[in-house]
């Protein structure tokens, strides 16, 4: 008994487009959808981290500023404490974002995004010690996180509200 087959037998050679495509891995193995995709959502992750060295670079620079003045007087301390809260906020906003892009849960995202922009901050008035005219401050440090705790709350909150947590 003969047994009809879906594909039809044919003596001329396949076209392009019937070829399925044969993509090499940069590894040596065939790349088939689902290291594509993994390949792709790799990328996306490293990317996700794009915000967060870009913020920390800033700080490093303007760290790295000596005679560092927004305004005069009492004003330019505000300016700076209210920059450090905003600064550091952003940071630990860009790196708990950054996290969420891994199979990591809402909590521990939260909680290692800020200790990563806490231990930044600690790095960042360090560095402060060895810029001349520029000082290390603990009290700066707490004002950072504030700023960071502040973006913590606020995260978790749209976090709850979206029903991601």
């Amino acid at each position: 008994m003969l047994v009809r087959r879906r594909c039809r037998v044919s003596m001329r050679p396949p076209s392009r487009r019937s070829t399925p495509l044969r993509v090499e891995h940069p590894r040596g193995r065939r790349a088939d959808a689902r290291t594509r995709g993994a390949d792709t959502l790799r990328t996306v992750r490293l990317l996700a981290w794009l915000p967060a060295l870009a913020i920390a670079a800033a700080i490093w620079m303007l760290s790295a500023t000596p005679d560092l003045a927004v305004a005069s007087g009492w004003l330019d301390t505000v300016t700076r404490k209210a920059g450090h809260v905003a600064v550091f906020g952003a940071l630990a906003a860009a790196c708990i974002l950054a996290l969420r892009r891994w199979p990591v849960a809402a909590p521990t995202c939260l909680l290692a995004g800020s200790a990563l922009a806490l231990a930044y901050a600690v790095l960042d008035e360090w560095h402060q010690t060895f810029v001349p005219t520029r000082h290390g401050a603990p009290a700066d440090v707490a004002i950072d996180a504030a700023g960071i705790g502040i973006a913590a709350i606020v995260l978790a909150m749209a976090f709850r509200r979206r029903g991601t947590a």
